[in-house]
């Protein structure tokens, strides 16, 4: 809606477009009555007429004098003109209003200095306060879903909370495909998790929280939509209908990968055709996955191999972690903390290579067994990446915890060292093909 469109405002203040054409006024003036009157006013009364009459000369003559009138204006038509309206009609006519002020403020005020474009930020309150209206269920939509795709990880953590259940609400109202839930779930949980990761580096425990609710009022949302069953009742009529799409077969397995739906028929199915039709490290890695979910790691070693080439670095680490946990599984430590490194070097934030490599020097402790000190010694090696991962990844620290607890009980006696000359503290080489220089330290003390 368009500025030159009639303003609805209540007949009282009806005037008509042209003689504010033909009206001389001072906008700056008319801006200081109503803002001294606006700073005065407790938003819980009806507006006082002659507060809104300056207010709507500056909006009609001035608009891009301040931006705060567009602001104040929202508070203006709906704390105080709204107020004990009954009649269906008008609202709407109030609401356009309300739609008109946000697209006014977009059209006059898309950027400030300190905080750059703020379209999305703009569009995201609007389709806020449209959630109020059932009427404007799609507009509100369309609204919060811009504020998402222009802010992408910078997106509000209220808008991204709104644009969902509006996602949900559009589905309900057979507007969007069932699908869609699951997708823009997908797509809003990365946004999440990139602010849970930055604002835990930051240690900013306000933003921290916030997005951690945001995350679980998600999960909670998508609960009724997301179990395997319904997926692949979602996405094998897609499949069934356009088995050559590539970008849809890519979209199938992320979301069936992400809801840990990979033991689907359907996600191997479409696995096996993505890599056919468009062979890449992409494709390879939805095969890998599968063929580890069932165990057969002779076939699933090859494909994630060849992922560990993507250049979605999040799809090539996952590879190098599940490569290491295969050798883990296999009794090959060596080369299986050779691939749990490279999981480091592509994310050094991330802690889970740290417990594989932890659980794979745990597990050594008979193939290096030259005597009984070194045989114990490999809990030494395993309890430091435990401490490791818990000191780069916040996440993973309860986890971390309880196995440092549960294998620091394993931990050679005092008596077990001494006859080899080893005391508390004292620094010890594990030998073997664990090679690390740690300090000893016994489960007796």
């Amino acid at each position: 809606m368009k500025l030159g469109k009639v303003l609805f405002l209540g007949a009282v203040l009806s005037v008509s477009s042209l003689a504010f054409a033909q009206e001389k006024m001072d906008c700056t003036t008319d801006y200081s009555i109503y803002k001294e009157a606006y700073k005065n006013w407790d938003k819980k009364s009806e507006a006082n007429p002659a507060m809104v009459a300056s207010w709507r000369k500056v909006f009609l003559n001035c608009p891009e004098l301040r931006e705060s009138t567009m602001v104040d204006g929202v508070t203006i038509v709906k704390a105080g003109l709204m107020k004990n309206v009954k009649d269906p009609a008008t609202i709407e006519k109030y609401v356009d209003t309300i739609v008109m002020l946000y697209e006014a403020r977009i059209q006059y005020f898309p950027s400030t200095k300190n905080a750059g474009n703020q379209v999305g930020n703009i569009k995201g309150r609007m389709g806020r306060d449209l959630m109020a209206y059932p009427s404007r269920m799609e507009q509100a939509y369309q609204a919060l879903k811009g504020a998402i795709d222009i802010d992408g990880n910078n997106s509000n953590y209220g808008f991204i909370d709104a644009y969902f259940t509006t996602v949900i609400n559009m589905v309900k109202a057979n507007k969007l495909d069932a699908a869609a839930i699951i997708e823009e779930y997908g797509r809003l949980s990365d946004i999440v998790d990139f602010n849970i990761k930055k604002y835990t580096e930051e240690n900013n425990e306000k933003m921290l929280t916030n997005y951690s609710q945001t995350k679980e009022n998600l999960e909670g949302m998508v609960q009724p939509y997301a179990n395997c069953e319904d997926l692949v009742a979602i996405y094998q009529k897609k499949f069934d209908a356009d088995p050559d799409n590539v970008e849809l077969l890519e979209k199938i397995a992320t979301v069936l990968s992400a809801r840990s739906c990979d033991k689907t028929d359907l996600y191997l199915a479409v696995a096996i055709k993505l890599h056919k039709l468009n062979p890449s490290p992409e494709s390879a890695y939805f095969i890998g996955k599968r063929y580890l979910a069932d165990q057969e790691y002779s076939k699933a070693i090859s494909y994630l191999l060849e992922a560990t080439k993507s250049q979605d670095v999040k799809s090539a680490q996952q590879a190098y972690k599940y490569l290491a946990q295969i050798m883990l599984k296999e009794g090959k430590g060596e080369q299986g903390r050779t691939y749990a490194r490279k999981a480091i070097e592509l994310d050094k934030t991330d802690g889970e290579p740290y417990m594989i490599i932890g659980y794979l020097y745990a597990s050594s402790g008979k193939d290096c067994s030259a005597n009984p000190l070194q045989a114990k010694s490999v809990y030494w090696a395993a309890v430091d990446q435990f401490e490791k991962a818990k000191k780069v990844d916040s996440s993973i620290k309860a986890k971390a915890d309880e196995m440092i607890r549960d294998y620091s009980k394993m931990f050679p006696t005092s008596e077990d060292a001494f006859f080899y000359n080893v005391f508390e503290g004292d620094e010890y080489q594990v030998e073997c093909w664990i090679n690390e220089t740690t300090k000893a330290r016994f489960s007796n003390n």
